[in-house]
């Protein structure tokens, strides 16, 4: 087994706690070094780790749990769990890194905290933000949601409509339902054995990131009740003006259309669809996933 490239981890404070920052690669060394930034509300940066190696040959890569994702930072204070924080939190930790120049990488959640940063921080070292499977609209995640559900076959769509009709979320079948979802379209469980997948699968939740998720988000990817039921930012990414590039996986939550909907109000903007993957292509495709990213990076 080869050796991790993980070289140190720095502690940030932000505001309501501290977070752990993994650095990858010798800091100052090679091009300009990348910040990824998980998805969620409540996920964490583990399912990146082998993608960040790899990476780390060629630049410095950053990962961070989010505060409240994990047992070590760990707070119960809901308080703390409202957008605005975690954009607070991301710009604290992107100050102490310091560089002059970074790629930002957003997943899911994490793109929209990318996007709010570069939106509200004219002076961002930010050159490029990588915007994976991204959440701008709560109310477009949740069209296309239903869409994937109808393709799973007759009658999974009508039944998760009535358990949220009825608020009962805990039943065997929504339980079901929400798992066969998640293996078609957040992490395609048939393509584990397929040559050249990453071997770290996509790390629950933890119990902690379980509370957040539930109290920002809701009960399942499909289903959102929480802090985020409104949340909506497309009109305002137009006004981002750094080099941009999606990624979606071609059975991604996130459709095709969607993203490319997306990257039609960024001028200049790029877009990438990762063939037979879903929205954790960084997983199911690595080689077509680091080389769609390694070319982005040439232009810089």
């Amino acid at each position: 087994m080869a050796a991790t490239k993980l070289t140190k981890h720095h502690l940030i404070n932000v505001p309501g706690g501290f977070v752990t920052l993994d650095v990858y690669g010798q800091e100052g060394e090679g091009g300009i070094p990348a910040l990824y930034i998980h998805g969620g509300p409540g996920g964490n940066k583990k399912s990146f780790q082998p993608m960040a190696e790899r990476i780390a040959d060629d630049r410095t890569v950053y990962l961070y749990d989010q505060i409240g994702c994990d047992d070590k930072s760990h707070t119960g204070e809901e308080s703390l769990w409202v957008p605005e924080r975690y954009v607070e939190e991301l710009n604290a930790v992107i100050a102490a890194i310091g560089a002059p120049k970074i790629h930002l990488i957003g997943r899911s959640w994490g793109a929209y905290l990318a996007a709010r940063h570069l939106l509200e921080t004219p002076d961002s070292p930010a050159i490029s933000a990588t915007m994976i499977s991204p959440l701008f609209s709560t109310k477009i995640w949740i069209a296309d949601a239903k869409q994937r559900l109808a393709e799973l076959g007759e009658g999974r769509l009508t039944e998760v409509e009535i358990c949220e009709h009825e608020h009962h979320f805990d039943g065997y079948r929504y339980r079901e339902i929400m798992a066969e979802y998640d293996a078609n379209f957040r992490y395609r469980l048939k393509t584990v054995e397929r040559p050249g997948h990453m071997s770290t699968p996509l790390k629950p939740k933890s119990g902690s990131g379980m509370n957040v998720y539930h109290y920002m988000w809701g009960p399942s990817e499909f289903t959102c009740d929480g802090v985020l039921k409104d949340l909506d930012i497309t009109e305002a990414v137009r006004g981002i003006r750094i080099a941009v590039l999606f990624i979606c996986g071609e059975f991604d939550q996130v459709r095709q259309p969607t993203c490319e909907y997306y990257r039609s109000l960024i001028p200049g903007s790029r877009m990438a669809i990762i063939p037979d993957a879903s929205q954790t292509s960084y997983l199911e495709q690595p080689n077509i996933f680091y080389w769609t990213l390694r070319n982005f990076y040439e232009c810089f």
